[in-house]
């Protein structure tokens, strides 16, 4: 599969680095607002270099397109992308807002054209592994989840997840991974929800964020989403019969812990678990697995219905602190 780069930022540099170690896909080309930009990038990573997205666009080589731009951009030009005959893989989260994603997915529908919103990590054998795991009672019913993912980077107003209106704040950002693991564990969605929010001096966005969700089959769950606070992306799964901790949910590798009661409180069973095999880069992985689901190889991991889903609570939570 042909791959063309919307953008040249961070997340498009961790693509197109572990894209060459794929099993289905070359980069083919890239577009940036500026032809330099394009040109530096393809120096690096190669394919042909395009001064604008629509070139790219025009590009008939093209099969898949990977847009990595400011979440504010990532309806307009997905949905000319698929317009153009282009699969497409687009960063999360997927759009501004639910009604952009349904959006968004009736355009693919109309195109035949595949549209995957980028959580990777549901992509990992790991992930697949510890949902299934959990789904077959491996720590009893499940009761309590915690999810964390923040990081701390030097604010500025020139970064997109510092403007409201462009769909910035830690929530969008990443609240977004915890929400959605939060959700797929819990098997359904979530009929209570709170958020509180600190605002940032620059912008006003959510720099750091807390929430709860409750289900109604029990299930209690919390999350924290930062950008400028230390890197804790953690998750914490409790049941009935035992605990699981994670080191770094969203990435789906490093494997797990699974910890039961032992005979004292002070000598618990603690059962590490490997990650499967998986001897590709992740973001390599996350484009075979996308070549797979575009050629009618393998279920959606990832399907329309819970893109709109975890939208709906996103933009739920953000009403809760007045972010929208």
């Amino acid at each position: 599969m042909k791959w063309g780069i919307l953008g040249t930022g961070m997340i498009a540099k961790k693509f197109a680095t572990d894209l060459p170690h794929s099993k289905t896909g070359e980069l083919a080309a890239v577009g940036s607002r500026t032809m330099a930009s394009s040109q530096r990038f393809t120096g690096e990573f190669g394919g042909t270099p395009y001064g604008g997205y629509e070139a790219l666009l025009a590009d008939s080589s093209v099969e898949a397109v990977y847009i990595s731009l400011p979440n504010i951009l990532h309806r307009e030009w997905s949905i000319r992308a698929l317009e153009a005959g282009k699969h497409v893989l687009c960063e999360k989260p997927l759009a501004l807002n639910a009604a952009e994603a349904e959006e968004m997915f009736a355009a693919a529908k109309s195109a035949d054209q595949t549209l995957i919103e980028a959580f990777m990590y549901r992509a990992r054998p790991q992930t697949t592994q510890l949902f299934q795991s959990i789904k077959e009672g491996v720590i009893g019913e499940l009761r309590l989840i915690r999810a964390n993912f923040t990081f701390a980077r030097e604010a500025s107003i020139d970064d997109a997840r510092y403007r409201p209106d462009e769909g910035g704040g830690s929530i969008m950002d990443v609240g977004c991974y915890c929400t959605d693991f939060i959700r797929t564990l819990a098997g359904e969605e979530p009929t209570h929800h709170q958020a509180t929010i600190h605002r940032h001096e620059l912008g006003g966005v959510d720099d750091y964020a807390a929430g709860t969700l409750s289900f109604s089959n029990g299930v209690l769950a919390t999350f924290t989403s930062g950008m400028t606070v230390v890197s804790d992306q953690t998750a914490h799964i409790a049941g009935t019969t035992g605990r699981i901790e994670i080191h770094q949910f969203w990435r789906g590798e490093g494997g797990y812990r699974i910890i039961r009661p032992g005979d004292s409180p002070e000598n618990p069973i603690v059962e590490e678990v490997a990650a499967p095999e998986s001897p590709l880069p992740i973001y390599a992985e996350e484009a075979d697995a996308f070549a797979e689901v575009a050629l009618g190889e393998r279920p959606n991991w990832n399907p329309p219905e819970n893109t709109v889903a975890n939208m709906k609570v996103l933009d739920a939570l953000r009403r809760d602190a007045s972010c929208v």
